[in-house]
């Protein structure tokens, strides 16, 4: 039963090498700006493809030095408000009315 926990945990997950989340998010972001400039400007779609690729070799690079940056980015996105907001104004920060 522990073992996929530690496997999950020891390997993360990774598309061509580079770390899951960041990999996507850059194939999304420079496919939608491709795809617009392309329509706009009727660009050659070769400069956009570097562009991923060039991006994608750095996040390998980055991937190999912080194997766990899916999860530090999924976590960053998750994190609550760090201070309580009071109903009623006074000094301080109260917890209670």
């Amino acid at each position: 039963m522990r073992e996929p926990i530690l496997r999950a945990v020891a390997m993360p997950p990774r598309i061509f090498l580079a770390p899951f989340v960041p990999a996507v998010l850059n194939l999304v972001i420079q496919g939608a700006i491709m795809f617009m400039f392309i329509g706009i400007f009727s660009l050659n779609p070769l400069v956009f493809l570097t562009s991923i690729f060039i991006v994608h070799v750095f996040l390998i690079i980055v991937g190999t030095r912080e194997p766990h940056m899916s999860h530090m980015l999924q976590a960053w996105g998750v994190s609550g408000p760090t201070s309580s907001h009071n109903i009623y104004k006074s000094k301080g920060v109260k917890i209670a009315p």
